[in-house]
């Protein structure tokens, strides 16, 4: 009987199994794209503690898949993976249920719950699925295949980055996280076709395919651990820092470009209306001479008491201009009484638009990794270099972060490099675990990397809250803590290097030898499938 490999099929199968991903990777970063829009909804929660729950959205996420990475192939390995596929998507859809009912009902806690619960289906989403595409593609046609699955769930990533900002300015924050539901239910559908599709096949090949068992993680033994070489522990240490220099940035970037590029605080004359040079303009309609243009400046904050109470646009009128003055924190523009309030229209018009225009550059990174990722493990294998690799990416990152927190260059120069040095450490640092172990140990070291790296993912979004709530600003605080990040990856790297000089250049030294791998497991499972398939 035919292989699947050899069905005409398999093409709606890569098809499919490419929606399946769009959905998790649109929502995974609606928090992200959304960061200021949600901030103004939820207005009544003071600035720093708003920035702490923020960070939870994604510490909440990676908790799970600090244990998770240890059974997620061992779940596929026993109970397939059509059944894990459906687990997996039901967690995604209820928690991105759970998530967007929480901000349509003004309840923080209630998305944090359902961030708990989309992380427990998105880490491991990627192993079941990729099992299931490895079952159907070989060879060559493997790696183009995961290389096209990777590319397209980018795709979910970018166009959350534009489509949320302009779902939240047309009809609310709450509305566009249910458009990252419907992207769920769409996923889900299509993984509701793919499972009797591959039911059918693997019936008609009257066989259970050896690709699945190939592929497949191994069952993990936590004793393993011990016989790890220091090669490897500096490779996991590597990975929990560069990591913690893209994750946790991504996490803060449209507020942080926000303040760095399209809100900046203009100079203390131009803050606020009927105060400093606009003292003859109470409601501020134009921008006034000697005052800088926006964007990439603010609008000057309303001559409103922050003590008035606002419940239709036109309540502004009767609102007293008496110190305290309103914060801008307190400012709701995904309200209706504030965005369309005579004394805030245009502020909150100004406030949007530079929203919007920060959403667009966060995209670049990831249109730069799904373009240059598929080929990057052909490349690193050819090349060798992989210690060199795990030196240069974090020194990339590093220059990244001085140039965003220190210099006023055009922020596209380093979001290219910082696209470019990610995609580079990912091509560096997965394919060279199995090199650094026995082959024995391969499941139980990406385990073991997998939640070392989400320890990291769990606790570096916290510390970018503490150092944003001592002086309520991300530049140059926030970056000076990514550029440490950095550092230590750089020093990582270079003791990676000389273990590696000293072990006779595994790492460095070029080569094809084949080897087996497991998928892996954890928020880059795809990046990391199509790297290791590139070598075959």
């Amino acid at each position: 009987m035919a292989e699947k490999s050899k069905f005409t099929m398999r093409w709606l199968v890569l098809f499919l199994s490419c929606v399946l991903m769009i959905g998790n990777y649109y929502c995974f970063d609606n928090p992200a794209a959304l960061k200021s829009q949600l901030q103004q909804h939820f207005s009544n929660i003071p600035k720093e503690r708003y920035e702490y729950f923020f960070s939870l959205l994604y510490t909440l996420y990676s908790i799970p898949n600090i244990f998770l990475p240890f059974f997620g192939g061992v779940l596929v390995d026993r109970f397939g993976a059509r059944a894990m596929l459906l687990a997996f998507s039901a967690a995604i859809l209820m928690g991105q249920l759970v998530f967007a009912t929480g901000c349509s009902l003004s309840n923080f806690e209630m998305m944090l719950f359902g961030r708990v619960v989309f992380g427990i289906g998105g880490e491991s989403l990627g192993v079941a699925q990729g099992t299931l595409v490895a079952s159907w593609f070989e060879n060559s046609e493997l790696a183009l295949a995961l290389g096209i699955n990777l590319s397209v769930a980018r795709l979910g990533s970018v166009i959350n980055n534009e489509l949320s900002p302009l779902v939240a300015q047309a009809s609310g924050v709450s509305m566009a996280l249910w458009v990252g539901f419907a992207m769920c239910v769409v996923s889900f559908f299509s993984m509701v076709l793919l499972i009797p599709i591959d039911k059918r096949a693997e019936m008609l090949t009257k066989r259970n395919n050896r690709k699945d068992e190939a592929m497949t993680a191994k069952s993990i033994h936590f004793s393993d651990i011990k016989h790890f070489r220091p090669a490897f522990w500096l490779l996991s240490l590597s990975c929990l820092v560069v990591y913690g220099c893209v994750i946790p940035f991504n996490n803060v970037a449209s507020s942080l470009l926000m303040e760095r590029d399209f809100f900046k605080e203009p100079p203390m004359p131009c803050r606020r209306c009927g105060k400093g040079l606009y003292l003859e303009e109470i409601d501020c309609k134009a921008i006034v001479s000697g005052c800088p243009r926006v964007p990439p400046y603010g609008w000057p904050l309303p001559l409103l008491s922050a003590n008035c109470t606002i419940k239709k646009p036109f309540d502004q009128w009767n609102c007293s201009t008496s110190p305290p003055l309103i914060p801008k924190e307190k400012i709701n523009c995904d309200d209706i009484a504030w965005k369309f309030g005579p004394l805030t229209k245009a502020y909150c018009a100004a406030e949007i638009d530079a929203a919007e225009r920060a959403a667009t550059p966060m995209s670049v990174p990831y249109i730069i990794s799904a373009t240059i990722s598929p080929f990057l493990g052909f490349v690193a294998d050819r090349i060798g270099l992989r210690a060199v690799l795990a030196f240069v990416a974090p020194l990339a990152l590093t220059i990244v972060h001085i140039m965003l927190g220190l210099t006023n260059v055009s922020l596209y120069v380093p979001l290219i490099l910082q696209g470019i040095g990610y995609s580079v450490f990912a091509a560096a640092l997965w394919p060279s675990v199995p090199y650094v172990v026995e082959s024995r140990h391969v499941g139980t070291a990406y385990g073991a990397i997998t939640a070392i790296q989400n320890i990291g993912l769990t606790i570096f979004p916290l510390a970018v809250a503490a150092e944003f709530s001592k002086s309520h600003r991300y530049i140059p605080g926030v970056e000076l803590l990514f550029v440490v990040f950095g550092v230590l990856g750089i020093l990582v790297g270079v003791a990676l290097n000389v273990i590696d000089y000293q072990s006779g250049s595994l790492l460095n030294r070029a080569g094809t030898n084949k080897r087996q791998v497991p998928l892996m497991r954890h928020e880059e499972a795809l990046d990391k499938e199509t790297l290791l398939a590139a070598e075959h």
